[in-house]
C-alpha cells in the first residue's frame, strides 16, 4: 500500500518538485552571474535540498495519512477520517455527504422491501379465505346432495372476493410507477358519479341502496387523472355499499358536491355502520380492518389505503368523518378547473 501511496504521491506532486528544483537553479545560477568573481554552488544547494526535503516530507505526511484512511476506509466502508488540507477538507466532506445518502437510499430500500414483504404476506393471507371456502363448497357439494345452482352461487361469490382482491393489488403495484401511468386533464365530476353508479347498479338495487346526487351546477369540472380518480371514487362508494348493506327498510348513499374557491368537494356520505371513534384514525393504514373487520368477512383493509396514496399522488385531500350506526362520509377535495 505504501509503494502504490508513494507513485501516486510523486506523479500528484511532480509539478511542485520540477518547479521547485527549477526555481532553485535559477536562483544559483543569476547568483553566480552577478557575483562572477566568486562562483559559489555547494552552499546554496545544500540549502535548497535541506528546505526541499522540508517541503518534501510535510506533504508526503499530509498525504500519506490522508491516502491511508481512505484505503482503509474503502475496505471496511466506515468514513472516517479528517482532511489536512482545504482540499482534503472539502473531498472528505463530499464523501461523507455521498455515503450519508447512500445509506440513506440503502434503508430506504430495505424499508420498501420489508413493507412489501408484510404487505404481499398479508395479502396471500387474506387470498387464502375465499380460496378455503371455494374448496369447503366443492367438498360439500361432492359429499352430500346440495343444490348445485347455491354452491354455483356461492363459488361466485368467493370468485368475486378474488378478483376485488386482486384488483386492489394490482392498483397498488402500479401506484409505484404512477408517473409513467398519469395524465392530468379536465374531468366532468358528475357524468364520473353517474358512470360508476350506473356501474355498480345491480348492487344499489340488490341491497336497497339509493344514490342521490346533490349538487346545484348541472356541470362540475376539476383537475385530475379519469382513470385514477374512477378507481379512488369507485372503491369509497363500493365501501359505501358494503357497509350499508342488510335489513329491509331502504337506505341511500348522498353525493354532495360544493364549491369552494378554488376548491371543489365531493363527499360521499352513506347511512351505514359507521366506523368507532378508535379506529377512525388508522382506516388509512393497509390491512387495517377494526372493528368492523370482525362482523364483515369482506372487509381486506386495502380499500381506504389505496384511495390514500392515490389522492396524494394527485396532491388531492382526502378527509373521513363517521358516526357509529349513522354511517360514515368521505370528503375528496379537487382542484377546480379555472
Amino acid at each position: 500500500m505504501i509503494k502504490e501511496i508513494f507513485k501516486s504521491f510523486i506523479k500528484d506532486k511532480i509539478s511542485l518538485i520540477f518547479i521547485f528544483l527549477l526555481n532553485s537553479f535559477m536562483i544559483i545560477l543569476f547568483f553566480n552571474l552577478i557575483h562572477q568573481d566568486k562562483l559559489e554552488v555547494f552552499y546554496p544547494l545544500v540549502i535548497c535540498i535541506f528546505f526541499f526535503l522540508i517541503l518534501i516530507s510535510i506533504e508526503w505526511i499530509k498525504y500519506y495519512s490522508f491516502n491511508k484512511k481512505l484505503h482503509k476506509s474503502l475496505g471496511n466502508g466506515i468514513f472516517s477520517f479528517k482532511g489536512k488540507t482545504c482540499e482534503q477538507k472539502k473531498i472528505n466532506k463530499i464523501i461523507n455527504s455521498a455515503h450519508e445518502k447512500y445509506i440513506q437510499e440503502i434503508n430506504s430500500i430495505k424499508g420498501k422491501n420489508e413493507n412489501k414483504t408484510r404487505f404481499l404476506s398479508q395479502w396471500i393471507h387474506n387470498l387464502k379465505t375465499p380460496v378455503s371456502v371455494i374448496d369447503l363448497i366443492i367438498q360439500k357439494c361432492t359429499t352430500e346432495k346440495t343444490d348445485p345452482f347455491k354452491s354455483i352461487e356461492s363459488i361466485k361469490e368467493e370468485n368475486n372476493r378474488l378478483y376485488n382482491s386482486l384488483e386492489q393489488v394490482l392498483n397498488i403495484i402500479r401506484l409505484e410507477n404512477f408517473e409513467k401511468d398519469y395524465e392530468t386533464n379536465t374531468v366532468e365530476l358528475i357524468s364520473t358519479l353517474k358512470k360508476i353508479i350506473n356501474s355498480r347498479k345491480n348492487q344499489f338495487i340488490l341491497n336497497n341502496i339509493f344514490p342521490k346526487i346533490i349538487c346545484e351546477f348541472d356541470e362540475v369540472n376539476i383537475i385530475s387523472d379519469s382513470k385514477w380518480n374512477e378507481i379512488m371514487v369507485d372503491q369509497i362508494v363500493s365501501n359505501a355499499l358494503k357497509y350499508s348493506s342488510g335489513g329491509q327498510k331502504s337506505k341511500n348513499i348522498y353525493f354532495t358536491i360544493e364549491k369552494n374557491k378554488n376548491n371543489i368537494m365531493l363527499s360521499i356520505r352513506d347511512e351505514g355502520v359507521g366506523i368507532p371513534e378508535w379506529d377512525i384514525r388508522r382506516v388509512f393504514q393497509p390491512f387495517f380492518t377494526g372493528e368492523n373487520g370482525r362482523k364483515f368477512r369482506d372487509s381486506t383493509g386495502i380499500g381506504l389505503y389505496v384511495c390514500d396514496q392515490i389522492a396524494k399522488k394527485l396532491g388531492q385531500g382526502i378527509d373521513i368523518k363517521s358516526d357509529v350506526g349513522q354511517g360514515t362520509e368521505v370528503t375528496i377535495t379537487y382542484l377546480s378547473k379555472l
